[in-house]
């Protein structure tokens, strides 16, 4: 079923962008931070729950803070977006922490020391 595999692509990707948008335009709450980036979205098979992969710049308790009141945000943000995007069964949002910037940095890192130890 290729349309449906395209269906879910496209609406993974519509979400990213609104959801990105309601965060950084709609969102007033102290504890996000200004520099939020939805990274991914993680849609269920039958699209009633979506989680949300967010990259958020800081040490792990602004992120942990971060996360939390994105989740508690969850239902503001899903009536914002739900206006702007018509689907039969809006998603429900979970919001995770997204580390794979950090990890890729981190491995960056560990090959240029690699690389100096062989010069």
């Amino acid at each position: 079923m290729p349309s449906l595999h395209y269906h879910m692509e496209r609406l993974s990707e519509l979400l990213q962008r609104e959801i990105g948008l309601v965060i950084s335009q709609e969102l007033r709450d102290p504890r996000v931070p200004a520099l939020v980036t939805v990274t991914s979205i993680k849609l269920a098979q039958d699209t009633r729950n979506a989680t949300v992969y967010v990259s958020i710049y800081g040490d792990q308790q602004t992120k942990d803070t971060a996360v939390a009141a994105l989740n508690g945000a969850a239902p503001f943000i899903q009536k914002l977006v739900s206006s702007r995007v018509t689907v039969k069964h809006f998603p429900r949002l979970y919001f995770k922490i997204d580390n794979s910037i950090e990890r890729g940095q981190h491995i960056n890192e560990l090959l240029k020391e690699i690389q100096n130890d062989l010069e």
